[in-house]
């Protein structure tokens, strides 16, 4: 058998022999010798001169003749042996991934192997088809996006991450749910969503969703977070919440370490943020609460949606250019309007319940208010006032509403339960402490002089949210005004300023008595408001 090599021709593999011996017999049946080990080793011409040749006389190296072309066959008998150890360990891990966890594994220990059922809870997470619910279709977990979509061949290759390409080409971690649960958790989420933030355009959503190119669907995140939100409370599929929840999060992080960013300044990955932010809420985990709505705060400034309607500002070399497009048609950016204004209400709800700062500087921002639920929907384009023009008299919408609560009730945290130093309340007249007091009654006066007609009792006491709105604003001037007899006592300020704020508190708390007299025989829906819970106003007031 005959070799090649780029040192010379073909030379006979079978000559044997050693050093300048093999050198000499090759010579004499006029063979060309091999390059020496030192030549060969540094990829340079070798002159096979015999005993040693003249690179190696240069540089003082020892030369050595190899003894023929073949490799050391140990080297092929380690990868062979580290092939079969790798076959075994994969053998092992498809067993681990592929074997059923029964109803009582997490009461059960198994005594076998220890390790082993270590492993087991942890891949329980990533298996697609172990939804902790009841409905039977827990064990039918099936491929795909639209009903269109053929369903794999093989359930284990699609249930098992490690195994799938497909799965991880479009950015998943393990297949979807039945195609049926999807569907009920969207109509569920989508009757449910004005309940709490009205951000998503359910049309346009659905269209991407179904009748798109896998790549070009909504984020795994953000289905993540819409079937966590749908999930929640639940009396058939609350079962399903936590995995759903723990997944949505997993994408969210996994997004944000692609890349250098671009994969999740996007209104989508706000959105699920927004979402999980107001799940955490419900759940009253307001410390989770507070750092998912951080995280979607920077999004949307990143984003500018706080500046949507206002003047350009100039570029200069010290400002990053905006990472989204101008919006195509009204709707998208009445969906970019709402999500700030979500943003901005999960902050301060946050903000009410820990006591903690808000994020967001009203100052700061020129976005309107959102448009009509109506108009949302159907994309009819609205005009909207900004959060300005409400207390000159300008109309706003249901979610408007809840905007201005938001900004009330921030203006009192600031203003009763975070001093300054420099407050001056023993100054009546010209104490910083009395001309907030006196700027936030003005706003609380323009509020209920230019309230929307339809926000106006008693004529609209059959609508939740006029009545939503009329004690937040009653519950704000107790508020208000309660903070005003406490430092009048304290200081020993004049009578008349007691007096006059404990009347306004009063009469306030007559109003509160009045509206709830009278709607207490009324069935009371669920108020459209972007707070996860009721509002709570004991945690102004307090």
């Amino acid at each position: 058998m005959s070799t090649s090599s780029e040192d010379g021709p073909l030379v006979s593999s079978e000559s044997g022999g050693s050093g300048g011996i093999t050198g000499a017999a090759e010579a004499t049946t006029g063979c060309e010798s091999l390059a020496c080990v030192s030549c060969r080793a540094r990829k340079l011409k070798c002159d096979r001169q015999i005993p040693v040749c003249v690179r190696c006389v240069k540089s003082g190296g020892e030369c050595v003749y190899p003894e023929s072309r073949r490799k050391p066959a140990t080297k092929r008998r380690n990868v062979k042996e580290l092939e079969d150890r790798l076959a075994q360990v994969e053998g092992l891990l498809k067993g681990v991934i592929r074997q059923p966890v029964s109803p009582d594994a997490t009461t059960q220990p198994n005594n076998q192997n220890p390790a082993r059922a270590s492993v087991v809870d942890e891949a329980a997470d990533s298996s697609s088809d172990k939804f902790p619910c009841n409905d039977p279709r827990q064990d039918s977990a099936s491929e795909g996006y639209a009903a269109s979509r053929p369903p794999a061949d093989n359930p284990e290759t699609v249930d098992n991450p490690f195994q799938s390409d497909e799965l991880l080409g479009l950015g998943r971690f393990e297949a979807l749910p039945p195609l049926e649960l999807i569907e009920e958790l969207h109509d569920i989420f989508f009757k449910t969503q004005k309940y709490f933030i009205h951000v998503i355009h359910q049309g346009n959503y659905l269209r991407s969703f179904y009748n798109s190119a896998p790549h070009m669907r909504p984020p795994m995140a953000l289905q993540y977070a819409i079937w966590t939100t749908a999930a929640h409370g639940h009396d058939k599929y609350g079962g399903y919440h936590d995995i759903f929840y723990q997944r949505t999060r997993q994408y969210l992080q996994a997004d944000e370490l692609k890349g250098c960013g671009e994969h999740f300044i996007t209104i989508a990955h706000a959105q699920a943020w927004a979402f999980i932010a107001i799940d955490e809420g419900r759940s009253m985990l307001f410390t989770r609460v507070a750092m998912s709505s951080a995280r979607l705060i920077r999004l949307v400034q990143m984003m500018e949606l706080h500046r949507l309607d206002g003047p350009p500002i100039e570029a200069d070399d010290s400002r990053m250019a905006p990472p989204l497009a101008a919006p195509q048609t009204w709707t998208e950016l009445e969906e970019r309007r709402r999500l700030f204004w979500g943003a901005y209400c999960i902050d301060s709800h946050a903000s009410i319940s820990t006591g903690w700062p808000s994020l967001i500087d009203i100052d700061e921002v020129t976005t309107k208010l959102p448009a009509s639920e109506d108009a949302f929907s159907s994309g009819i384009e609205e005009n909207s006032s900004t959060l300005q023009d409400v207390f000159r008299g300008g109309g706003y919408s249901t979610f408007g509403a809840s905007v201005c609560a938001c900004l009330i009730f921030n203006l009192l945290m600031k203003h009763v339960h975070r001093p300054m130093p420099g407050d001056r309340p023993d100054d009546v007249s010209h104490g910083p402490f009395w001309k907030n007091h006196r700027d936030i009654d003005n706003i609380l006066s323009n509020a209920f002089m230019f309230l929307p007609e339809r926000f106006r009792l008693p004529s609209n006491l059959k609508d939740p949210i006029a009545v939503h709105t009329n004690l937040n604003l009653h519950a704000s001037v107790i508020c208000l005004h309660n903070a005003a007899c406490d430092k009048a006592d304290k200081f020993n300020l004049p009578s008349h300023i007691k007096q006059a704020s404990k009347t306004r508190s009063l009469a306030a708390a007559h109003e509160i008595v009045r509206i709830m007299k009278s709607t207490s025989s009324t069935t009371q829906e669920h108020v459209s408001s972007p707070f996860w819970s009721s509002c709570r106003l004991e945690d102004v007031a307090n």
